[in-house]
């Protein structure tokens, strides 16, 4: 069962667009934390260097990685420092503790 975790950091205001993109191409089950950070473009002018964004980790079969990363790429670029980034991160193992069993996400 190859598996993948796919964790993205966006702006806030595009959760909701991002929301009916994977509706769309049928990916559920999406962890959502308000994360606060900096990257490579700071802002000179903040007292606070950090930045409220969200972070989305979904963990999604191998085969549906590249479309995941696609969606989430044409909902999150805006084409400004401060898109976001993602990352993907291989699963070696993915249990429900429902039923106790390894499964596919």
């Amino acid at each position: 069962m190859e598996s993948q975790c796919v964790v993205a950091i966006i702006r806030p205001d595009v959760l909701a667009s991002l929301r009916k993109a994977l509706h769309a191409i049928h990916t559920h089950g999406v962890t959502i934390s308000k994360v606060r950070g900096f990257g490579a473009h700071l802002n000179p002018y903040a007292d606070d260097e950090a930045i409220g964004h969200l972070k989305i980790e979904i963990f999604v079969r191998t085969a549906d990685v590249d479309t995941l990363v696609a969606a989430i790429m044409k909902v999150a670029h805006v084409g400004a420092p401060g898109d976001g980034v993602i990352a993907v991160l291989p699963v070696s193992h993915f249990y429900s503790v429902h039923t106790m069993t390894e499964v596919l996400p």
